[in-house]
C-alpha cells in the first residue's frame, strides 16, 4: 500500500513539474512514458489489494431490524401509492416490474417490482397477516409480522440479499382484540372432544392474541436460519417455528427448508381482521418437515415430507400464483393438497376422526381491479376432505367441505391505508366437527357443533403509523344445532 501512495506522490509531482517547466518535445514524450508506467504500476498495486481482500473476506456480523432494510420507504404510502404500475420487458426469459415517474401511467394494480408486491398498496390483513392478492406472493416487502405464514420462507429468501451474509435481523407483531358478543349459549368441548362449560350468550373481553418475536440470521451466502417465539393471553411462551433455508434466488430458483415450519399448502381467505375463514377447520398448520421449493416472480411451488401423529409418512404440496393480467387487473391463485391432516397440526378433524387418514384439497383465487382511487378485490374459495367419514354423527360416511366468497375495497384515505370488506361462507356435512367461536379467539374450547354459515362485515385503517392497524368487525355465525352468535371485535395489530 505504501508503494501505491509513493507512486501517487510521484505522479502528482511529475504533473506539477510538467506544468511548471517548458521542455522539448522529446523530454515531454519521455515524461509521459514514465507517467504511464507509474500509472500502470499503481493500478497493479490496487488490483492486488482488491484480490487480497476478496481472498480473505471478513465475516463481520451485525444486527438490524427487518423493516429497516426491507421497507423501501418509511411509511410514506400517502406520497407514493398509485393503483397503476409499469411493466418493463427485458432480454431474459423472465419479466421484471418497476415503478416509474408517478406522472406516467402505470400498468397493473400493484407495485410489481420483481413480481406482485403489495408494499405500496393499502394494508389488508386477517389475523395479522396479509390477505387477498398479498397472500399468494412471496415478493412482498412488508413488515415481517405481516408476511403470510404459508409463504414465509419464500418471502424471507426473496429479501435475504438486502442484508449482509453474516447478519442477524429481528421483527415482531403484537395483536390485541377487544370483543363483545351476544347470541345463544353454545355447547363446547375441549381439545379431547370432552364436554366443558357452555360459552356464555353475552359477554365482553380484551385479549392479547399474540406477541411474537422473529429472529433470523444469514449464515453465509446460501443459508438463512429463522425461529420465532410468542406468547398470548395465557402467558405461556412457545416456540412456533425453527427452520433453516438453504438457497439463494440470485443463483437458483430452487431452495430447501429443514425444520419446524408452517406447511406451504393453502391460503384460506374469506375471513375478517379478527375472525378466520369458515374453511379454517380444514386448515393445516406447522410440522417438522423437509420441503423442496421453487420460486419465480409469479409462481411458488412447494413439496414437503413429514410424519403424522401415528409416525407414518405424510406429505403436502402447494401452488401459489400472482401476476398482472392487464394494466388494471391482477390475478392470484392457490391450490393445495395434504395427504393426512393428523400430522399437520389440524385441531378439528382429528378430534372426531383420530388415527384416520383424511386429507384436504383446496382452491382459492382472487381477482383485483383498479377502481377509482383504490382497488376492488373479489375472492372465492373451496376446500374439501379427501376421504369420507361420519362428519355429521349420523352413521353415514360423507365428504365435508366449505366454500366462501369475499369482497374488499381498499384505498389511501387521507394518506392512511383504509379498506372495507364483506365475507360470506357455508360448510356442508360438518355438523359434528368442533370449530372456533368468533367470540372465543384464545381457543380455550371449541363449539360442539360445526358452523353452518358465517357472515362478516369489516373495515381496517392505519392510525398513527402504517404499522399500526385498527380493524373493527362484526361476525355472525350460525351453528348446525340452530344456535347463533354475533361478535363485535376491534383488532389492533402493531408491527415491529
Amino acid at each position: 500500500m505504501f508503494k501505491g501512495v509513493i507512486s501517487y506522490i510521484l505522479l502528482t509531482s511529475s504533473f506539477e513539474y510538467l506544468y511548471a517547466t517548458e521542455k522539448t518535445s522529446t523530454t515531454l514524450s519521455d515524461s509521459i512514458t514514465q507517467l504511464q508506467l507509474q500509472i500502470k504500476d499503481l493500478q497493479t498495486e490496487i488490483n492486488g489489494l482488491k484480490n487480497q481482500n476478496n481472498d480473505n473476506p471478513q465475516k463481520d456480523s451485525s444486527f438490524s431490524t427487518y423493516s429497516s432494510k426491507v421497507l423501501a420507504k418509511s411509511n410514506n404510502k400517502e406520497n407514493t401509492f398509485n393503483p397503476y404500475l409499469t411493466k418493463n420487458s427485458i432480454t431474459t426469459d423472465t419479466t421484471t416490474y418497476s415503478i416509474k415517474d408517478l406522472e406516467e401511467p402505470y400498468e397493473g394494480v400493484f407495485n410489481t417490482k420483481n413480481g406482485i408486491n403489495v408494499e405500496d398498496a393499502p394494508v389488508i390483513t386477517s389475523e395479522g397477516h396479509a390477505t387477498f392478492i398479498g397472500s399468494y406472493s412471496g415478493n412482498n416487502s412488508i413488515p415481517i409480522g405481516q408476511i403470510p405464514t404459508n409463504l414465509f420462507a419464500s418471502t424471507i429468501l426473496g429479501q435475504r440479499n438486502k442484508f449482509d451474509n453474516y447478519e442477524i435481523f429481528f421483527g415482531g407483531l403484537i395483536t390485541l382484540n377487544a370483543q363483545t358478543w351476544f347470541g345463544d349459549n353454545l355447547k363446547r368441548v375441549n381439545f379431547e372432544n370432552e364436554h366443558i362449560s357452555n360459552f356464555s350468550a353475552n359477554g365482553e373481553n380484551i385479549y392479547l392474541m399474540d406477541a411474537a418475536l422473529h429472529v433470523l440470521a444469514n449464515i453465509g451466502e446460501y443459508v438463512t436460519a429463522s425461529y420465532d417465539i410468542s406468547s398470548g393471553e395465557e402467558e405461556e411462551f412457545s416456540l412456533n417455528n425453527a427452520f433453516v433455508i438453504f438457497g439463494n434466488t440470485t443463483v437458483s430458483p430452487f431452495f430447501v427448508t429443514v425444520g419446524r415450519s408452517q406447511l406451504s399448502v393453502s391460503t384460506f381467505n374469506g375471513g375478517g381482521p379478527s375472525t378466520a375463514s369458515i374453511a379454517d377447520y380444514l386448515r393445516v398448520g406447522k410440522a417438522t418437515n423437509i420441503s423442496l421449493n421453487y420460486k419465480t416472480q409469479a409462481l411458488n411451488l412447494s413439496l414437503a415430507a413429514f410424519t403424522n401423529d401415528d409416525k407414518k409418512a405424510d406429505f403436502s404440496a402447494g401452488l401459489f400464483y400472482a401476476d398482472s393480467l392487464t394494466k388494471d387487473i391482477t390475478l392470484g391463485f392457490n391450490t393445495g393438497y395434504v395427504y393426512d391432516l393428523n400430522g399437520a397440526e389440524n385441531e378439528n378433524i382429528s378430534l372426531i376422526a383420530p388415527e384416520k387418514t383424511i386429507g384436504v384439497y383446496n382452491i382459492d383465487s382472487t381477482i383485483a381491479y383498479s377502481l377509482g382511487e383504490g382497488i376492488f378485490q373479489f375472492n372465492t374459495g373451496w376446500a374439501t376432505s379427501t376421504k369420507p367419514f361420519d362428519f355429521n354423527a349420523t352413521g353415514s360416511d360423507v365428504y365435508t367441505g366449505a366454500w366462501y366468497a369475499t369482497a374488499n375495497y381498499s384505498l389511501m384515505l387521507r394518506g392512511k391505508s383504509t379498506n372495507f370488506g364483506v365475507s360470506y361462507g357455508q360448510t356442508y356435512n360438518a355438523s359434528a366437527i368442533p370449530m372456533l367461536i368468533a367470540g372465543n379467539p384464545i381457543q380455550d374450547g371449541l363449539s360442539k357443533y360445526g358452523i353452518q354459515k358465517q357472515l362478516i362485515f369489516s373495515a381496517q385503517r392505519a392510525f398513527f403509523d402504517e404499522d399500526v392497524i385498527f380493524g373493527p368487525e362484526w361476525a355472525y355465525q350460525k351453528f348446525y344445532d340452530g344456535s347463533i352468535m354475533n361478535t363485535l371485535s376491534l383488532e389492533v395489530s402493531i408491527y415491529l
